[in-house]
């Protein structure tokens, strides 16, 4: 079984979300729009991949996510659907969104490690992690109005 995987229709076609889809299919067709769930897995996968290059190897196929974000992938392709569709999240979709909101900078963070990809890119995708700058001076007065007089 692969470690990684891709969102497809299909995977957004469960429960609830068959009526959401259809109905901004529906819409998309009936403004002349081209079906916006193509650009709306792109962008997710995206995001994923975003948070997921610092501190995790990626796949090369860029369609593909880890296994254990497919869940979160639907939820957030799930409130783009409603949002296209200009339906407000419940309360409890709102708390849903926050915590995803956390775990994805989580991700970013560092914090959490995911399987394996099937076929590793390697480093070509991944994001270096960065370094900063620190300052040894002690003299405070390089800081003030005084010490960057001129800059």
């Amino acid at each position: 079984m692969s470690n990684w995987t891709n969102i497809t229709e299909t995977a957004v076609r469960t429960g609830k979300n068959t009526a959401i889809l259809d109905a901004v299919q529906s819409l998309a067709s009936s403004r002349g729009e081209a079906d916006p769930l193509p650009e709306m897995i792109a962008d997710t996968v995206a995001t994923l991949r975003a948070a997921c290059s610092t501190g995790n190897a990626l796949d090369t196929d860029t369609t593909k996510i880890p296994n254990s974000l497919k869940g979160l992938a639907l939820r957030m392709l799930t409130r783009r659907l409603k949002d296209y569709l200009e339906i407000e999240l419940s309360p409890g979709e709102t708390a849903q969104a926050n915590d995803d909101r956390s775990y994805v900078n989580r991700i970013t963070d560092q914090k959490l490690r995911f399987e394996t990809p099937d076929n590793s890119a390697g480093g070509a995708e991944m994001q270096q992690a960065g370094g900063i700058d620190t300052i040894s001076s002690t003299n405070r007065d390089d800081y003030t109005r005084k010490g960057m007089n001129g800059l």
